[in-house]
């Protein structure tokens, strides 16, 4: 039997999970135990935003099936990775050869494919990766969309971070595919390029571990769009470019609501201090009080939940960040200081 057949005859049995409402759009997303505190805040926060949707958790260990399991009761589905690997064999295969982090980021589009072959079948899919939180609903940001078959963030980098192009023109945080021939089609051909190759080099073709093959995907297939909503994808590789400010209760970047914030080069150390390993020119006090200050909170408390119940933090990542340079220090009661070392680290984004 091939990787397909397995895989649509195991996604059919998604449809005890998801209920029966077909044409839903799945949000995909995957972590380990040592993620699981931001984790669990970004679905809390994407759960909050977008109520209607259906959400499948890659938990790439036993210890994260079981707390998600616990945690959300069935209102997140929960895949564990010896299910995928049995609906594709070949990653099992290519795990010994890559890192681990390279290795996480080669099931990411055959986790999107698998939630694309469920039965009832979704309307579409779109990958979320774990570091970002969401303060307002995504609806806006789809609408753009309008009948595309595939969807990407650009980076939006700014003049003095154009040398991370290397890393791709688009992010692979989030990226949205219709449930069409052309959606699956590029889904299919993403699992299988990363198949082949999925390494934290930027080479010089452009491929650099999953996200590097974004950057083709305008020329390769047709309905491709790219989001221009200013609070989709906001991070800190882009936030400079951005006017952002307070409307009520709803943070606005340029004019618009901040839809999410991708939390990237964000850390904890051992002593309980928040690391930003990128800099920021620009309205730091506005993005540690709306920004920083919120998700810091959530993810603390998520902490402390699982300190409590498993004893483990849930704050760690397969990904080092040993040998970054810290721009700032963030704490509930503000920022700890400017580092002397600046501009962040040339990383995935």
């Amino acid at each position: 039997m091939t990787g397909d057949s397995i895989l649509r005859n195991v996604g059919a049995g998604l449809a005890s999970w998801f209920g029966h409402r077909a044409g839903a759009r799945v949000y995909c997303t995957y972590f380990d135990s040592a993620y699981l505190a931001r984790g669990i805040a970004m679905l809390r926060s994407l759960r909050r935003q977008d109520p209607s949707s259906r959400i499948l958790v890659l938990a790439l260990d036993r210890l994260c099936a079981r707390v998600l399991r616990r945690t959300f009761r069935g209102d997140v589905q929960v895949l564990e990775a010896d299910v995928l690997h049995e609906a594709v064999p070949q990653l099992t295969a290519v795990c010994r050869h890559r890192s681990l982090w390279a290795y996480y980021a080669t099931q990411k589009p055959a986790l999107a494919l698998y939630a694309m072959e469920s039965r009832p079948r979704p309307g579409a899919v779109i990958h979320i990766d774990a570091d970002t939180w969401f303060f307002g609903d995504p609806a806006a940001m789809l609408e753009e969309l309008g009948g595309a078959s595939i969807g990407l963030s650009p980076h939006r980098f700014p003049a003095a971070l154009q040398h991370l192009k290397k890393y791709g023109l688009y992010n692979a945080g989030w990226i949205y595919w219709r449930n069409d021939d052309t959606g699956r089609r590029c889904l299919a051909d993403w699992r299988d390029d990363c198949l082949a190759w999925c390494e934290e080099s930027a080479e010089a073709d452009g491929r650099f571990m999953n996200q590097g093959y974004l950057n083709s995907w305008p020329e390769r297939y047709s309905g491709v769009q790219a989001v221009g909503h200013p609070g989709a994808n906001l991070a800190p590789w882009n936030v400079d470019s951005h006017v952002l400010a307070k409307d009520g209760a709803r943070v606005t970047v340029d004019g618009r609501a901040l839809v999410y914030y991708h939390f990237s080069g964000l850390s904890r150390d051992a002593e309980g201090r928040w690391l930003s390993h990128y800099d920021f020119d620009r309205q730091l006090d506005f993005l540690r009080e709306w920004i920083y200050r919120p998700y810091i909170r959530a993810v603390n408390e998520e902490s402390g939940k699982l300190k409590e119940a498993y004893g483990i933090d849930g704050m760690g990542s397969v990904r080092s960040v040993e040998g970054w340079p810290v721009a700032f220090q963030f704490d509930l009661g503000g920022c700890a200081g400017r580092s002397q070392q600046r501009k962040g680290a040339d990383s995935e984004k």
